[in-house]
């Protein structure tokens, strides 16, 4: 009964699968997340755009689905939390592909913008000197910003990518299947953190309005 259950899943995993290489084309990865993950996988997939966000939900969900066919699934998140997960991790890396297309453009350029305020000051333009020198605090908050996400995100990772490498050890040797729960909880624990990082990101926004 439960292998034919089993087939049945996959049975329908692939389906699903061959539709949306016909739709959607999708990469070698997606297809397999599909195959091993669909109930969650398939909205994650015909939502994503190809940026940085969903190459991590693909990194994360292959991870999961490689760690489920591993004595590591006992310690797994269920589905509707992989979902949960899979979204924090997609709008962390659509933030910051925001970040760095609007810190790439010349206005915000940091140096330009000190350069700005100096002048200002020195011709004796306090009012607006003042103002030059909000902007290059505020640009200061949106390359620290930034350089939080980054950082989080490898952290997140690497811990994917610890993961991986821990279903293959595990599925080796079973017996350490029982220490690895640790490692989930840390996967777990460091994406649902994000959250920190997306109210901080409002709360800088907040200043802003503010400061105006």
């Amino acid at each position: 009964m439960l292998v034919a259950i089993g087939l049945g899943y996959l049975a329908i995993g692939v389906a699903i699968a061959a539709v949306l290489a016909i739709v959607r084309r999708p990469s070698i990865a997606d297809a397999v997340m599909v195959i091993a993950l669909w109930p969650i996988a398939v909205p994650i997939v015909l939502a994503g755009d190809g940026r940085d966000g969903d190459r991590g939900v693909a990194e994360l969900l292959a991870a999961l689905a490689r760690a489920s066919a591993s004595p590591l699934a006992a310690v797994l998140p269920d589905a509707e939390t992989a979902r949960v997960l899979a979204c924090r991790l997609r709008e962390a890396g659509k933030r910051l592909a925001d970040l760095d297309l609007v810190l790439a453009r010349p206005d915000f350029d940091p140096r330009a913008a000190e350069q700005r305020a100096l002048d200002l000051s020195t011709r004796g333009a306090s009012v607006a000197a003042a103002t030059a020198q909000l902007r290059v605090r505020t640009l200061g908050q949106l390359r620290a910003l930034r350089e939080r996400y980054h950082h989080e995100l490898d952290e997140v990772r690497e811990l994917i990518a610890q993961l991986v490498a821990q279903a293959e050890l595990v599925r080796l040797q079973p017996a350490l299947a029982h220490g690895s729960g640790e490692l989930v909880r840390e996967l777990v624990d460091r994406v649902e953190g994000l959250d920190d990082l997306f109210a901080y990101q409002a709360s800088l926004a907040g200043t802003g309005s503010d400061a105006r």
